[in-house]
């Protein structure tokens, strides 16, 4: 977006950061603006990639998805070239919650989501491995879900 955002956009993303499926009346009458202008605004915030997609959060367990890793993974060789790939790899990967390069001794932190041990164990046996450049990870699996979320809250 070229121009900062101003209080009436933070308003509205933090609005549907909570609920992306509020009304555009209810948005409107929220941040005190028309609903024509509540949408104009979506639309823009959309168009210029501030907002990048609109999602349904699923309860992992109540799905079948009873184990959470959090991965920290160290890359045997690092040049770009493998580092996209890897990045490449892991995108594909739809147990892959979230992938970031990070600082530190590990290159990835990844977000990793198994239906069980045996489920995660195939995960790393398949992805994890020196073929595809990774010379160690380390996992840790959460406990519980504390805090889990996505917004990133504007004042």
């Amino acid at each position: 977006m070229n121009q900062p955002l101003d209080a009436t956009d933070k308003a509205i993303l933090n609005l549907l950061q909570d609920d992306a499926t509020l009304p555009l009346k209810t948005v409107a009458e929220h941040v005190h603006v028309s609903i024509a202008t509540a949408q104009r605004r979506i639309q823009t915030l959309t168009d210029t990639g501030v907002i990048t997609k609109q999602v349904a959060i699923v309860d992992p367990n109540k799905v079948g998805y009873s184990l959470t890793a959090i991965v920290m993974v160290e890359m045997a060789r690092s040049n770009n070239s493998m580092q996209h790939r890897f990045e490449r790899l892991m995108n594909a990967q739809a147990q892959v919650m979230s992938c970031y390069e990070v600082s530190g001794d590990a290159d990835f932190m990844l977000m990793v989501s198994a239906k069980n041990m045996s489920d995660y164990h195939q995960f790393t046996r398949n992805l994890l491995t020196y073929e595809n450049n990774v010379r160690n990870f380390k996992s840790q699996f959460v406990m519980n879900f504390t805090k889990s979320g996505t917004k990133i809250y504007l004042d």
